[in-house]
């Protein structure tokens, strides 16, 4: 990567950012994290964030409302959804534009290498 990328990671589970944050790291990538929708939303817009982590239930704005709010301004931001439950279809997904639905547990290296592949793809 030319210039270091920037993920920011969402959920109401300090231990996910955590880990989430060192595998991210150990790989060149600057994290931010937020623990609801409603505070990513505000770090979203003052800071450049190349691609989003999000887990979907979380208290004072869910992932689903960030992703949509984001949408309204960001139609290509890669986004990436964290959920322990099978409540999202298809078409919603497809709406939201997301790159993947990521279910709990999940393997952390795995996902990282994913968001890894998909900032090196970047235009």
């Amino acid at each position: 990567m030319s210039e270091r990328k920037t993920v920011l990671c969402v959920d109401d589970e300090p231990e996910i950012i955590e880990l989430l944050k060192e595998k991210l790291e150990e790989k060149g990538i600057d994290v931010l994290s937020a623990n609801s929708g409603n505070s990513a939303f505000d770090v979203y817009q003052k800071s450049k964030i190349d691609c989003l982590i999000t887990d979907v239930r979380m208290p004072d704005g869910t992932g689903v409302e960030l992703i949509t709010k984001i949408r309204e301004e960001n139609k290509k931001l890669p986004v990436y959804l964290i959920t322990g439950h099978l409540d999202h279809s298809e078409k919603q997904v497809r709406t939201l534009k997301i790159e993947a639905v990521i279910f709990k547990p999940f393997d952390i290296d795995e996902l990282a290498d994913t968001v890894l592949h998909t900032l090196n793809n970047l235009p």
